[in-house]
Order: structure tokens, then C-alpha cells, then sequence
């Protein structure tokens, strides 16, 4: 008999687990022996996906949800059989707020990421001023850059709408969920639609209509299956470390080893790869896939590929962190009419955003009390995040007390921090991905995976490790 061949995955976040997955399906579709091992630092799975529950508190230490504009989160729950766990976000609130000026002010109805597509509810709101409206509705008669090529996220939307849908739109809304900076911001790399859509329509308001006048007609043609309609962004009931738990029943416990620390990958001189770890004896594997932070990753690869460690390097990473505190609702003077809020950097404060927890999700805090999360860090104010507790909370607590009239203390509290975890897609990052593939395709057997090379959110993650496992699958039966 001959013996089994072995796949080794270096991290268990979403992307670990996902690649895992697929390796394990295609095992047992084929009735191949394979050995599928994963090996995590820390002491549970899931990487940056963690749910907590306390009392009658669901608390997300990280995401809180995913989009089902990507399809791949989506299809993933379905064969995971949890169809019937997903949570669209709940129907008491809608929409989001812009803080500014002091005040906030609601986002107006219509805009699409920071492209006004509703005259009306725009011309009436006063989150962005008269000659900021009318440079934005320039948009339509700025000619599209003839250049070719990459652009920074605050380039092109200074070029296309002018520096005040910039600094409350573009920066909070677009920005925000790298946590990054426009300024140095790849637009190829995280918004390629943008640069589609001015080459497409001459302009981003015309190329956004264009798109949903698109997307209306395909859902005319393709009808989605009856059933409940679900919303843009989309949890689960006992949040998303529902997906974690499943993902693991299928691997198997077993396969999934924790607090292992691994502290060097090289070539074998047989072929595969050698797993050197702290503490214990090497291990062999005919192929890995490491998924980890691109940083990890050079770190493990560093005595053996420097110059592949060296680019891996080049991606830049941000801190972030999140606070969940539980209010009564009475404590609150705010109607809660929305899902949370956003803080531009121009509003120079010292948290980014808050979600209304328990205004978005059903099931996130008990009667009469109402979940908060606060994130703080990102690229402009990173060095927050390493504040202690008590004085992480205490900031937290002023900024909503100016942000939101909140005077009395929370009842509970809960901080996640996330240092170096966030990775950015800078300007040059579609080139450095092409040298790395360039180097990985010379060794057999190495891979890389996970949100540091082709797309942050969870729907990418899945869908990049799923791929990277093909290609694993397929190195091992060539």
C-alpha cells in the first residue's frame, strides 16, 4: 500500500480552514488517502473570526458579517448546511451615519459606496456642502484619464469628486474597510469596479447607474429561488464562529493542531517541504500552504527564500481593535435609527467607527440593553490600540459621550486587539504579487494563501483558499 500523501496548512483563520475544506472533499470525492494536517499557534481555530457568548451577549471579537455580492461565503454556508442559520441584518434600522462637524448626519439614501445615484435625498442632506455637492455632480462632465494604470484611492476620487467626498465618503466609507490610507491606496489592487466604471460610463455616477440598470436586468433574466430575500450584508444566528465549528466538524478535530508554533519551512532534500517547530520534532509534507500573515509567512521562509521573504515583507500591515459595550437602552438619548456610524479623519477623533450591534443583528444582547462596538487603530491612528484596557475603555467612552450623549458607564465591556492585522494594499502591490507567484511557481509544493494578496474580506478568503487548494490538489497528482 502506498503510503498517503501529505498536505500541511499553516494557519487556521478562515482562509487555513477553507483550503483545508476543499482538500478534504476532494479526499473523500476520490477516495484518495491524503493526510491533511493543519497547524495553528494560537489555542483555537478561526484566526481573526472569534464569537464570543456571554450571559446573553453575542459578542464578534472581529468581522461581524460578509457580503453576498461575492458569492463564495454565501455558497460555502450552503454546503456546510447552515442555510438556515444565515441573519440578514434586521429590519428595525436601516442605514448608517457620517459624523461631522459635530453632528451626525445620516448618509444620504442612494449612495453607493460614495457615488450619489438619487438626486433628491443628496441635494438635501448636509453632510456635504453646496460647492461640495456641485463638484461632485462634476463628475459627469470630467473626462476619463487617458492613462493607463494603477491610481491611489485618494487621486481618484480627488480627480473625479473633489476633495470633500473624499475626506467624509471616500476616506471613512471606502478607506475604512482596510482601515487604510487613500493616499497610498492601490486602487487596481482593492477597487478595480472604480476604474472600470469611469472607463465604462465616462464618469462614476453614469458607470454606478449603468452597473445597478445591469444588475437589475440580470436578476430579471436569472430570478433569485424563492425563499427569504436576503440582505447585502448577511451573519448567523449564533454568529459567524458558527462557520468555524462547522469547518472543523468536517476536517475533523483531530487534524486541526493547536498551540503548535512553527518556526521554519524549507525544501527536503528528497522533495516536499521540511516543518521544523519549537519544541518538537520536524515533520515532513509533500506540499504546504501558508496561511498566514504575509509577515508569518517571510518569517518561516526567510533562511531559505530571502528574496521571496523579503517581498513578502513589503506588504505593510495596520493595528486595529475592537470594544463591544452593553448599555441600558435607556442610557442611550439617541433614537438608534440607523446600524452605527462613521468617523472621518478629518472629524479628528480617536475611534473610526461604531456599529449599533444589537440595532443590526437580532440575538446580540438581552431585553432592554443594547450592544455597541467601537473600532479603533487602522493606519492613521494605530498606535491607540496598544492602550491598556482601562485606558482604551475610558477613551472609548469619551468619544461616545461627544459622538452619542452617552454619560453613564457600560455595563459590560469586551476588547479584541489585532496588532499588525490588518493588511494594505499600497500602491505596487499587483507587482509584488507578480514577483511572488513568480518565485513560489519555481518551488513545487509551497503556497501561499489568505488576505494579504487578493482580497480581505471573508467571501476572498474563502474563495482563495478553496482555489490554492486546487492547486495543491493538482500539484500532488502531477
Amino acid at each position: 500500500m502506498s503510503t498517503p500523501k501529505k498536505i500541511a496548512i499553516i494557519g487556521s483563520g478562515i482562509t487555513g480552514l477553507a483550503a483545508a475544506y476543499e482538500l478534504t472533499l476532494k479526499a473523500r470525492q476520490t477516495d484518495t488517502p491524503v493526510e491533511i494536517k493543519i497547524y495553528e499557534k494560537a489555542s483555537y481555530p478561526g484566526g481573526k473570526i472569534i464569537t464570543k457568548k456571554d450571559d446573553s451577549y453575542l459578542i464578534e471579537g472581529g468581522p461581524d458579517c460578509f457580503i453576498i455580492e461575492k458569492p463564495w461565503a454565501l455558497q460555502l454556508v450552503k454546503e456546510l448546511g447552515l442555510e438556515d442559520e444565515l441573519l440578514n441584518t434586521s429590519s428595525q434600522a436601516s442605514g448608517t451615519f457620517v459624523y461631522d462637524n459635530h453632528a451626525l448626519h445620516r448618509l444620504p439614501e442612494g449612495v453607493m459606496m460614495m457615488v450619489p445615484t438619487k438626486p433628491l435625498p443628496f441635494l438635501a442632506s448636509k453632510l456635504i456642502s453646496w460647492p461640495g455637492k456641485i463638484r461632485m455632480a462634476c463628475d459627469i462632465l470630467v473626462p476619463k484619464r487617458k492613462e493607463s494604470g494603477d491610481e491611489t484611492l485618494a487621486s481618484f476620487v480627488r480627480r473625479r469628486l473633489g476633495r470633500e467626498a473624499l475626506d467624509k465618503l471616500a476616506e471613512p466609507l471606502i478607506g475604512g474597510i482596510h482601515a487604510g490610507n487613500p493616499d497610498n491606496m492601490s486602487l487596481l489592487s482593492t477597487f478595480p469596479r472604480f476604474l472600470e466604471m469611469e472607463q465604462d460610463g465616462g464618469s462614476l455616477i453614469i458607470g454606478m447607474l449603468k452597473r445597478q440598470k445591469k444588475m437589475v436586468e440580470m436578476m430579471k433574466k436569472n430570478p433569485a429561488p424563492m425563499g427569504p430575500k436576503k440582505t447585502f450584508f448577511i451573519s448567523m444566528n449564533d454568529g459567524l464562529g458558527q462557520i468555524v465549528e462547522k469547518l472543523g466538524e468536517v476536517i475533523g478535530s483531530e487534524n486541526i493542531l493547536l498551540e503548535r508554533d512553527i518556526s521554519q519551512i524549507k525544501p527536503a532534500p528528497e522533495g516536499g517541504w521540511v516543518i521544523e517547530e519549537k519544541n518538537r520534532e520536524a515533520t515532513t509534507a509533500d506540499a504546504v500552504i501558508i496561511a498566514t500573515e504575509a509577515y508569518a509567512a517571510a518569517g518561516l521562509l526567510r533562511n531559505q527564500l530571502p528574496r521571496l521573504s523579503d517581498l513578502l515583507d513589503e506588504i505593510p500591515y495596520v493595528s486595529s481593535a475592537t470594544v463591544s459595550l452593553a448599555f441600558p437602552r435607556k442610557d442611550i438619548p439617541h433614537p438608534l435609527d440607523a446600524y452605527g456610524f462613521i468617523v472621518p479623519k478629518i472629524a479628528n477623533r480617536r475611534i473610526m467607527a461604531v456599529t449599533w450591534s444589537s440595532i443590526k443583528w437580532n440575538h446580540r444582547a438581552p431585553e432592554g440593553m443594547v450592544l455597541l462596538r467601537a473600532f479603533v487603530g487602522g493606519a492613521h491612528r494605530q498606535e491607540l490600540v496598544a492602550n491598556g484596557d482601562q485606558e482604551m475603555l475610558a477613551m472609548v467612552r469619551e468619544e461616545l459621550k461627544t459622538i452619542m450623549n452617552i454619560s453613564n458607564p457600560p455595563q459590560k465591556s469586551w476588547i479584541y486587539r489585532w496588532p499588525k492585522g490588518m493588511p494594505q494594499y499600497i500602491m505596487g502591490h499587483l507587482e509584488r504579487l507578480a514577483a511572488i507567484d513568480k518565485i513560489t511557481n519555481d518551488h513545487q509544493g509551497l503556497f501561499l494563501a489568505g488576505a494579504a494578496y487578493r482580497g480581505i474580506g471573508i467571501p476572498d478568503c474563502i474563495n482563495n483558499g478553496r482555489q490554492t487548494a486546487d492547486r495543491a490538489w493538482e500539484n500532488l497528482s502531477s
